[in-house]
């Protein structure tokens, strides 16, 4: 390895052009230190991968006046506004990284323990340009891990990371507002000054009208080195990375704009196009004004924790009642079971806390709390009952972005749709490029004072931009009205994969069959009342439904149950009162399973080692399930997973027989799932999220139904208040209308485009009349996809829909 002047070339990291004393490492030129510096980071850590994922990838670190100093992250108020979770060493915080832009940077900041051994786990979220990471404080300070940021040539900043109330900023920023100012201020003005010009002045004060020319260049100044920085600094971005975006062509155009007025004024040609110039800047502005509070709306609509369907158990006195997170308010105590996830941060009241934070941290090692401790959002109990007091409210916990975060993408893939946007706008904004070198030399040799405006009006008037709008608008919207609904969805991303399901596995106890409409009976020797008292003691331990049947059956006394372990597929075992209790099926218990009618299902007990029994339990139907199954028909295929060995009458009737899968232990359920795909099935799981996380996993979409179980599990892509059972169907066809609808607003989008183009060309639309246009068509997609959504999902209804 060794280090020399090398001929003129591109850095080999960021792509930028070399000098000619430039740096020569490994084989390879680099442009200075900092990219070689990040290089050699990364080929100590293993992680050269990066290169190879786009032609140009690299970030270089710059030195940014505005960057903050990494001693600032060392202060206690800094700190408390970016760490969400510190507990044992653990430390979890969420920064805002505006360099992000690519696959390769997603891949790199998914992939920084490999890097720095302290860090567990970091996630990105690309649309919001956040990065959250998990790492062990005692061997990476906060400081230190923004430095290593900083080395990689990714400097976090403060304006937008660790929001801990869970809301959205402003969405429109402010200095957006100041160009905006600026930018109407000079277009009026300007028009102003030019006013002797539309009045047809006959030119006898020749020194005043060149007065007026040189005052509407004055002010056009600010505009473009101001108002119009955003659409430079983003194409000269992509010229950085050798990627196109949609700004180069508006860039050129505002650029192509200037220079020719300026030539006009100075050689006195004419008065130039200063109020084209500011008229256009301000109504692109405009447009991304529109877009930016759009999106901020669009971005709270999906943020309502209100729509998180999720159930839990609140104590009143001696009295449990299932009540809505969103209605926990502080200083309510609430029941969490063995399996069951923690929604809100809180202090633990009562028995022993054996959490597991994988949720937040991935460590799967669970960790002890006794009485009095704090316990983090997020958090799952493993072991007997726990009863916690609310600290914060469901709408301050980040229960929701660590679920969105664990949404089972790829590290090295980009999310869909911002990659189908980019694709298309790369091949637009090719399309434009060359459609206005070919109409401006056309119009040279017929009229070469057209050739500027038309030029120009190409540039600007063809735009990408409602194009991009498309998809996240319309499912956007399709979330908003299906969380009215009850089915909450994880992202935008679901309600694409949503759309190309073909076959729906539903499973059956606690999905199909309502925890609180049961039939019970004992088969053996009855329980006396100290066994029942044990028996449901025990059981108030698991949210497992037909633990939750003999809980609300049995004696109301309640003893705490201690040394609790839950067996999948399996039972429930604990001490209460120095006796050993199981409940589960006739393998768990020793017991031998005795006959049992159609659609029973069996609970066999063991007490100090000796068998009791077992309890029948006859489940019925969840209302709605009829309406759930045969409203699929011609639309997707319907099965059965079951653990029973049998099915009533009252399930069976809805499906093929074909198509019931009994007997099956929830190992089993991912098999059968991944073997319906394998035949070109595109399966959607519908369980309760117990027993079936597996199943949810393996299937293109996973749905968990949420009673009274808080059991929200990283596998699912959705919740369903079981309540709106009888509307999957509806769901599942609005998702399937509304990628129709993406198709045709790309449909409207392109004919507008090709429309404004044809006029552009033809010499009959001025550049202001382009920039009025480009923020018009924003505004006719985002109100086409709204009324269309909106539309097609009432008459799926009926009127439903507020």
């Amino acid at each position: 390895m060794q280090q020399h002047i090398a001929q003129k070339t591109t850095c080999f990291h960021c792509g930028d052009a070399c000098k000619e004393d430039h740096l020569r490492f490994d084989e390879k030129d680099f442009c200075c230190q900092g990219c070689k510096a990040v290089y050699g980071l990364l080929q100590e850590s293993g992680l050269c991968d990066y290169y190879e994922l786009t032609e140009q990838p690299g970030v270089k670190e710059e030195r940014d006046t505005t960057e903050l100093r990494p001693e600032l992250f060392d202060l206690a108020e800094v700190r408390d506004k970016l760490v969400e979770y510190s507990e044992d060493g653990i430390t979890r915080v969420t920064l805002n990284i505006p360099q992000m832009h690519c696959s390769s940077c997603i891949w790199l900041l998914e992939n920084l323990q490999r890097v720095e051994s302290a860090i567990i786990r970091s996630r990105v979220r690309f649309s919001e340009k956040e990065l959250s990471i998990t790492f062990r404080e005692s061997q990476l300070s906060l400081r230190a891990l923004v430095e290593l940021l900083r080395r990689i040539g990714y400097a976090p900043l403060l304006d937008r990371a660790g929001e801990k109330s869970g809301k959205r900023g402003a969405g429109v920023p402010r200095m957006l507002y100041v160009k905006l100012g600026i930018a109407a201020f000079a277009f009026g003005n300007i028009m102003l000054f030019s006013f002797p010009e539309y009045l047809g002045a006959d030119g006898s004060d020749h020194l005043l009208l060149k007065g007026f020319q040189y005052l509407s260049l004055a002010f056009s100044v600010p505009v473009l080195l101001f108002s119009s920085t955003d659409f430079f600094t983003s194409a000269w971005a992509g010229i950085r990375t050798r990627q196109v975006n949609i700004d180069q062509p508006i860039a050129l155009g505002i650029l192509a704009l200037f220079l020719r007025s300026t030539a006009d004024v100075v050689f006195d040609i004419g008065p130039g196009y200063f109020d084209s110039l500011a008229g256009l800047v301000f109504f692109l502005l405009v447009g991304r004004w529109y877009q930016a509070y759009t999106y901020q709306a669009l971005s709270f609509d999906r943020t309502l924790s209100d729509f998180l369907p999720l159930v839990v158990l609140r104590k009143r006195g001696e009295l449990e009642e299932a009540v809505s997170v969103g209605d926990l308010v502080q200083g309510d105590h609430i029941v969490v079971r063995d399996q069951e996830l923690i929604p809100v941060d809180g202090v633990l009241r009562a028995g022993i806390g054996n959490i597991d934070n994988s949720f937040i941290t991935g460590e799967t090692l669970p960790m002890r709390r006794a009485v009095g401790e704090t316990i983090r959002a997020g958090g799952r109990q493993r072991g007997a009952a726990i009863e916690v007091e609310v600290l914060r409210p469901f709408q301050q916990s980040h229960l929701k972005r660590l679920w969105e975060e664990h949404a089972g993408a790829s590290a090295a893939q980009r999310p869909a749709m911002p990659r189908i946007i980019d694709a298309v706008a790369k091949r637009f904004t090719v399309a434009v490029i060359l459609i206005s070198i070919v109409a401006g030399v056309y119009w040279a040799g017929r009229d070469a004072a057209m050739v500027w405006p038309v030029v120009t009006a190409v540039l600007i008037v063809a735009c990408p931009c409602a194009l991009a709008l498309s998809m996240p608008f319309t499912y956007g919207h399709t979330m908003r009205l299906l969380g009215n609904r009850g089915v909450f969805l994880r992202d935008a991303e679901v309600v694409e994969r949503m759309a190309h399901v073909n076959t729906v596995v539903f499973d059956k106890t606690g999905t199909l069959t309502a925890r609180e409409a049961y039939e019970l009976r004992f088969i053996g020797r009855p329980l006396t009342a100290d066994e029942e008292q044990r028996v449901r003691s025990l059981a108030r331990n698991s949210a497992h439904p037909l633990s939750a049947v003999l809980y609300q059956a049995l004696k109301p006394v309640v003893t705490d149950a201690i040394e609790v372990e839950e067996h999948a597929g399996q039972g429930i075992e604990g001490t209460v009162r120095g006796s050993r209790v199981r409940i589960g099926s006739a393998l768990h218990t020793g017991g031998m399973a005795a006959p049992v009618e159609p659609g029973e299902a069996q609970v066999h007990i063991a007490i100090g080692g000796m068998y009791r029994g077992c309890f029948a339990v006859r489940k019925r139907a969840r209302s709605g399930m009829a309406n759930a199954v045969n409203g699929m028909q011609g639309h997707a295929a319907t099965h059965l997973l079951t653990g029973d060995t049998n099915v009533d009458a009252e399930v069976a009737a809805v499906f093929n027989p074909d198509h019931m899968h009994t007997a099956c232990s929830p190992g089993q359920n991912p098999p059968l799932c991944e073997q319906l795909q394998s035949k070109g099935a595109r399966v959607m799981m519908v369980g309760d999220g117990l027993n079936d996380a597996g199943a949810l996993a393996q299937s293109d979409v996973g749905m968990t139904v949420s009673e009274t179980s808080a059991a929200l599990t990283p596998a699912s892509d959705a919740i369903l208040d079981a309540r709106s059972l009888d509307r999957l169907p509806q769901a599942l066809m609005l998702a399937r209308r509304a990628r129709r609808i993406v198709v045709a607003s790309l449909g409207l989008s392109l004919m507008y485009n090709v429309t404004g183009v044809s006029y552009a060309v033809a010499g009959k639309l001025t550049p202001l009349i382009a920039a009025i246009l480009m923020p018009l068509s924003s505004v006719t997609v985002v109100g086409f996809v709204t009324l269309a959504t909106y539309v097609t999902a009432r008459r799926l209804w009926r009127k439903e829909i507020d």
